[in-house]
């Protein structure tokens, strides 16, 4: 194998890490709106079941209930979706990475100055 065929092969192992990483971090990214989003309708529903028991809320309470708890639902099935997609080690760079060269043996070992516990 020649020496551009080696470089053309590293390249081609890089670019696929890449996009691995990328995917892996946009999985990532979506998880984390997807639990945000499910918060904010959490404390939103929690504001209209609030103002209904208190005698506060508008007669549209109910509806907004039902609407609300369908969105927490939908947006807890798409975060098990995500983490089904991020626990199947698809698009994982890290373990697709070759290990870390061992030192070398004969290389010196650091020394602690003088005076200087371990």
């Amino acid at each position: 194998m020649g020496f551009m065929d080696k470089v053309k092969e590293t390249a081609a192992k890089g670019t696929e890490m890449a996009k691995g990483a990328a995917k892996a971090g946009q999985e990532k990214l979506d998880e984390q709106k997807t639990r945000k989003k499910i918060g904010e309708l959490k404390e939103e529903l929690g504001g209209i079941v609030y103002a209904q028991k208190t005698g506060s809320g508008n007669g549209s309470a109910d509806a907004e209930i039902e609407r609300l708890v369908g969105e927490i639902k939908e947006a807890e099935e798409a975060l098990a979706t995500i983490s089904e997609g991020d626990e199947s080690g698809e698009g994982d760079a890290a373990a697709d990475a070759p290990a870390a060269e061992a030192p070398i043996a004969d290389a010196p070992a650091a020394e602690a100055p003088e005076g200087a516990s371990a």
